[in-house]
């Protein structure tokens, strides 16, 4: 199957350089990669042994951001299927051919995602969540990964990025690409994420805000309840943040809480939550380490009592008794 990569960068001329070497370096050859050069300065130039046919450099003279650095690639993409890299990430050789292989064995899907090993401090942490979890909770948060996880079916083929959005353009893409479609998870990790201090466009508290209060509006319609009380809850909390009142930030982030606790999502994502706020207010993370454990215990207890009573109950309904 032929597949075009897109590769956006600014000012990364050495990490561009090994995003582009790990798309040379898989076991699926690519058809071409688009460079989108986001007016870098100097403008970017390639070494010698990447200029081989494949390596497309398209140059933006105004710098206009990733959305708009990824739209040039799509419009400008030769195959039907796009797979995108950002430039301070790599990919293991085997990525396309495990993800091609999938979409080719599901001819209706219109994405796949994977799991990423995350690249932090000198160490390498296994992150990968599974079909069914993204499946039931991506309209909770962004669990269909960055960019570089992301390979496309382009169908419907005028599926773009939303320059409006200062963050979270991954994540809307991915809805959009889905909604209503069939879409796949390989449950291994096959993409190198490194976190890093380097200028990002999350990094902005501001722009995360603004790209998560955009996407709870644009998405409204389509969101379960449940997830509408999810996402008003991280809006809330967010914006507590820039409160200088701790008054006022104690009673937003309390709100916050109390919506997270009211949604129908798994114990540990929904206690990681709300440590995470407890913890914005000043209270020890030892406290909220000690109550967080304290509170799976007693869940784990509760439905461990509530499981045998159920064996009992279904044991006594069928003749059968314990000794």
């Amino acid at each position: 199957m032929k597949y075009s990569v897109i590769i956006p960068t600014h000012n990364r001329p050495e990490l561009v350089v090994r995003a582009i070497r790990s798309v040379y370096a898989q076991s699926c050859p690519a058809q071409e990669v688009l460079v989108i050069d986001d007016a870098s300065e100097p403008a970017l130039t390639l070494p010698e042994d990447l200029r081989d046919g494949r390596t497309r450099v398209i140059r933006h003279e105004r710098a206009a951001g990733g959305a708009a650095a990824r739209n040039t690639g799509l419009r400008e993409a030769a195959a039907g299927i796009v797979a995108f890299l950002d430039d301070d990430d790599e990919w293991l050789p085997r990525k396309m051919e495990i993800q091609l292989a999938w979409l080719a064995e599901h001819p209706r899907a219109t994405l796949v995602t994977c799991g990423h090993l995350r690249c932090e401090g000198g160490r390498e942490y296994l992150e990968v969540f599974t079909q069914d979890f993204v499946q039931k909770y991506r309209q909770y948060d962004n669990f269909f990964g960055s960019f570089s996880y992301l390979v496309i079916r382009r169908t419907p083929p005028g599926v773009l990025l939303d320059p409006a959005l200062p963050a979270l353009q991954d994540w809307d893409f991915a809805l959009r690409a889905t909604r209503g479609c069939v879409f796949g998870v390989i449950e291994q990790a096959l993409v190198k994420y490194y976190a890093h201090n380097l200028p990002r466009i999350t990094n902005g508290r501001g722009n995360h805000l603004r790209g998560l209060r955009h996407c709870y509006m644009k998405h409204y319609i389509h969101l379960s309840d449940d997830a509408r009380r999810w996402l008003l809850g991280r809006v809330i909390f967010e914006r507590s943040r820039g409160i200088a009142s701790r008054g006022k930030r104690l009673k937003r982030v309390g709100f916050s809480i109390a919506l997270a606790a009211g949604c129908h999502v798994p114990l540990g994502m929904k206690l990681r939550v709300i440590g995470r706020r407890a913890a914005s207010l000043g209270i020890s993370p030892g406290r909220v380490v000690a109550a967080r454990s304290a509170a799976i215990a007693t869940w784990q207890g509760v439905r461990n009592w509530f499981s045998v009573g159920r064996v009992g109950r279904e044991a006594g309904a069928h003749g059968f008794t314990s000794r």
